[in-house]
C-alpha cells in the first residue's frame, strides 16, 4: 500500500508502542502466571462474554441504519459494518473505516460523503458517552486521589457540554460555516475550503439531531450501544476469575476505550492490554487474572470480529482484496482533491 512519510513514521510509532506496552506486562507479570491463571477459565462465562459481543455489534448497526435514515436494509448495514471493523483488526489507520465507508456509498441512494459524516458522528458519540462515563465510574477506585476524581469529573462536564455544542451545531448549520470559515483562515498554509466542507460534512451527519424525536432516539440508542459491552466485561472478568461489579466492568470499559485511542498495531495490540490492566490494578485486582482477562477478551474479540466480517464479505460479494483497492482508490482521491 502507498504510504507517504509521515504515514510510516506513524505506523511505526504505533508499532513501537504496542510492543513497549506488551514488553511492561511481560516484564512485571510473569508469563507463567498468565497461563496458569488461564487453567481456571469459566467457558460458560466466556462465551456468554462473546454473546455480548456479537449484541454490541448489532445494536450498533441499528444505530448506523437509523443514522443513515433508514435508507437501506438492515442486513446491508450489518454486513458492511462488520467488514469495517475487521479490516480495523488488521490494517492501520482504522482503513476499516474508510472501507466500510467506500462500500455503504456504492449502494444507492447512500453516498461516501454521508456514510463518512455518519461514522464521523458515530465515533464523536461513542468518545463522549465514554467521557461523560467514566466520572460517574470512579466510585469503584479505591485508591483514586480526590483531585483525580474532580478532573474526572471535569471532563465528563466537557463531554456532555460538547454534546450540547454539537446538537445546536446541527441546527445552525450556516452560522457554524461562516464560523469555521473564519477560523481556518486564520491558520496558516491550512486548505480552508477543504476543512470547512469536512466540518459541513460532518454536521450533515447529525440531522437527526435537528428533529427531537430523532435526536431523543439516536442518543438513547447510543446508550444502548455500550451496555452489552459492559455486559461482556464483566462476565469475562468473573470468568477468569475477577470479583468485579457493574460500575467497575464500566471503569474498565471507559479505560479500554481511552488506551485504544492512542498509537498502536492495528487492533490496539498491547495498548489494550495496558488500559486494561492498569485499570484493574487500580480496581485493586490481581495482576495475572488481570492480564488473563485483557488478553482472552482481546483474542476472543478478534475472532468474533473476523468471524462477522467473512460472513459480510460473503453475504455482500466482496472479497478482502477487493474492498482494500476500492479503499486505496478513494484515498488517493481525496489526496489529489487535497493538494
Amino acid at each position: 500500500m502507498d504510504t507517504t512519510q509521515k504515514d510510516r513514521r506513524q505506523f511505526w510509532l504505533g508499532m513501537a508502542i504496542s510492543a513497549l506496552c506488551l514488553v511492561a506486562i511481560f516484564f512485571f507479570i510473569k508469563p507463567r502466571d498468565i497461563i496458569d491463571a488461564f487453567r481456571h477459565v469459566n467457558y460458560v462465562y466466556l462465551a456468554m462474554s462473546a454473546v455480548g459481543i456479537l449484541v454490541f455489534m448489532v445494536v450498533r448497526a441499528i444505530r448506523w441504519q437509523f443514522m443513515l435514515s433508514s435508507q437501506l436494509r438492515y442486513g446491508q448495514v450489518f454486513h458492511v459494518q462488520n467488514i469495517g471493523y475487521m479490516l480495523n483488526m488488521y490494517l492501520p489507520f482504522r482503513l476499516g473505516d474508510v472501507g466500510r465507508a467506500v462500500l455503504m456509498g456504492s449502494v444507492p441512494p447512500v453516498s461516501i460523503v454521508q456514510s463518512i459524516s455518519t461514522m464521523v458522528v458515530e465515533r464523536l458519540l461513542d468518545m463522549m458517552f465514554i467521557v461523560a462515563l467514566l466520572p460517574f465510574t470512579l466510585a469503584s477506585v479505591p485508591i483514586l486521589p480526590p483531585e483525580l476524581r474532580q478532573a474526572a469529573l471535569v471532563t465528563g462536564i466537557i463531554a456532555l457540554t460538547a454534546i450540547i455544542v454539537l446538537i445546536v451545531a446541527a441546527n445552525q448549520r450556516p452560522f457554524f460555516h461562516r464560523l469555521a470559515t473564519a477560523v481556518f483562515n486564520r491558520i496558516p498554509h491550512l486548505n480552508t475550503k477543504t476543512w470547512v466542507r469536512r466540518v459541513d460534512d460532518m454536521l450533515k451527519g447529525l440531522d437527526s439531531l435537528t428533529r427531537l424525536k430523532d435526536g431523543a432516539m439516536l442518543l438513547i440508542l447510543s446508550i444502548l450501544v455500550w451496555l452489552p459491552i459492559i455486559f461482556a466485561y464483566q462476565v469475562g472478568m468473573t470468568a477468569v476469575g475477577l470479583d468485579v461489579t457493574t460500575p467497575m466492568a464500566a471503569f474498565v470499559v471507559c479505560a479500554a476505550a481511552l488506551s485504544i485511542a492512542a498509537p498502536s498495531s492495528p487492533g490496539g495490540v498491547g495498548v489494550f492490554q495496558a488500559g486494561v490492566i492498569g485499570a484493574l490494578t487500580l480496581l485493586g485486582q490481581p495482576d495475572a487474572e488481570s492480564a488473563s482477562f485483557a488478553f482472552a477478551y482481546h483474542a476472543m474479540n478478534y475472532l468474533n470480529l473476523t468471524l462477522l466480517g467473512l460472513i459480510g464479505l460473503t453475504a455482500t460479494g466482496s472479497t478482502f482484496g477487493h474492498v482494500l483497492q476500492t479503499t486505496q482508490n478513494y484515498l488517493k482521491r481525496q489526496k489529489g482533491n487535497d493538494q
